[in-house]
């Protein structure tokens, strides 16, 4: 969950971008070209950033009231980035049009969000079914194949009496475990994908997989033996290392962003965030609104797009 001083430079240039105080017509800059005053500063801060700038105070706002990070956890972050730039930290914040003030709010903005993430990206369930599975170590092999069509070609070779390696060795597209008939060897909970090592552990020993499919393309798998995994300790005990092991995966594999932004906007929503400016509310509703809800909407209107370019076109037949 580390980040460099570069990565924060979004979040901590909208949260530094705050409307400027004081009297509409005080002027903040003078030029022979023209001055600004507050209103005019303002009323440009809003267009160009307006809506991050409310996103982001929002969701400080809506992950301060769950979670707490205080002044020393934010100067302990800050120093070690500090420390990473050594003397050049201060021209590289100049440098990236970050204060220190403005970096340090970023920073506990970061903070908030990771325990957010740590809190609930992962229900009681997941971490138990991890818990269980981690007491168990499996031998496996698999093939790997494009589509779903050519898997069950090859189920169908297998059960009708195909070597499972000499059909890993003309089917399969994992290059690694092809010409070794498909092996993987031994592994445990979280070495694969997450599809792959649920499907893997529910297997019976010695039973082809139905097709399994993953980021890579389609699975048949076959668990080949299993053993018991030696000094795991109680769930209690387990706990709290395993969340950060999920935490770290996840991370790994990019969706940590994906699945903050959707535990913001379950937050936000529960909020019951609303705002009496017209121009600010798609603001919200992008905050509020999850990855599934914005799926859902993304088919829906899909269909009716598909809807209306039918009639049209039972429209232009007609004519």
């Amino acid at each position: 969950m580390k980040k460099t001083v570069l990565s924060l430079t979004l979040a901590a240039s909208v949260l530094a971008l705050g409307a400027c105080s004081g009297g509409d017509n005080k002027t903040i800059a003078t030029s022979k070209v023209g001055d600004i005053t507050v209103a005019d500063f303002n009323k440009t801060s809003k267009t160009l950033a307006g809506s991050h700038i409310l996103q982001q105070m929002l969701t400080e706002k809506v992950l301060a009231d769950k979670y707490k990070v205080s002044d020393k956890e934010v100067k302990e972050a800050y120093d070690a980035t500090a420390s990473q730039f050594g003397d050049n930290f201060a021209e590289t914040l100049a440098a990236n049009g970050l204060t220190e003030d403005g970096y340090k709010e970023a920073l506990r903005l970061q903070l908030l969000s990771e325990k957010a993430l740590k809190d609930k990206a992962f229900s009681e369930k997941d971490v138990k079914k991890h818990y269980e599975q981690m007491k168990t170590e499996l031998n496996a092999r698999h093939i790997l194949v494009a589509d779903e069509k050519t898997a069950k070609e090859v189920i169908a070779k297998i059960k009708g009496g195909a070597s499972f390696a000499d059909v890993a060795k003309e089917y399969s597209t994992d290059t690694g475990s092809a010409q070794k008939g498909g092996e993987l060897g031994w592994f445990s909970v979280g070495a694969m994908v997450d599809e792959f090592n649920d499907a893997a552990y529910a297997l019976p020993l010695k039973t082809l997989s139905e097709p399994v499919k993953t980021s890579f393309g389609y699975h048949i798998i076959e668990v080949t033996d299993k053993r018991d995994v030696k000094g795991v300790g109680s769930f209690k005990d387990e706990e709290a290392n395993i969340r950060s092991q999920m935490l770290q995966k996840l991370v790994q594999t990019g969706q940590d962003q994906q699945v903050l932004k959707d535990i913001i906007a379950k937050m936000a929503k529960d909020a019951d965030i609303k705002t009496s400016d017209k121009e600010l509310e798609p603001a919200i509703k992008a905050l509020t609104t999850t990855s599934e809800e914005q799926a859902k909407a993304a088919e829906e209107a899909a269909k009716k797009a598909e809807e209306k370019a039918k009639k049209e076109t039972k429209d232009t037949e007609k004519k």
